[in-house]
């Protein structure tokens, strides 16, 4: 299950509307997680999802299945991010052009040092890759 496939499916078990728990006392997880899944960790994503599994087999009750929406333009959180994306000029260009090559390279050196720092509580996988990313770019500005 993707990190959004699992606050998708913990939104589910906890919509107000049609909470599968009679009563919040039958909730396995304190009420401040609700709402508020996507700002776990992902330790604290996964040990979420596991009580309520564990919780909904207990009480005989279906795991319910998560959908996620086919999208005609795919994220890509590592290659172009959205909130990159809403000017004409990538973010890391405009800091060549006012910061120089030489400190954007080690800007990206630091950036892949704290995504690799971070996966493991954070963003997993999808920070390794954005490491690899920031790497990469400090290779092509030696070469350039």
């Amino acid at each position: 299950m993707t990190r959004e496939e699992k606050v998708a499916f913990l939104n589910k078990c906890c919509d107000e509307t049609d909470c599968l728990f009679s009563d919040k006392e039958s909730c396995p997880l304190d009420s401040s997680y609700c709402d508020a899944f996507n700002t776990l960790c992902d330790k604290d994503l996964d040990t979420a999802v596991e009580m309520f599994v564990n919780h909904l087999k207990e009480h005989g009750k279906e795991i319910p299945k998560v959908e996620l929406p086919e999208e005609d333009d795919p994220y890509d959180a590592v290659n172009c991010p959205k909130h990159y994306a809403s000017t004409s000029i990538e973010c890391i260009d405009a800091m060549i052009e006012t910061q120089g090559k030489e400190a954007v390279r080690c800007f990206c050196i630091c950036n892949a040092f704290k995504y690799l720092w971070r996966h493991n509580s954070k963003n997993g996988d999808e920070d390794i890759k954005k490491a690899n990313w920031y790497l990469n770019k400090a290779v092509e500005l030696i070469e350039r």
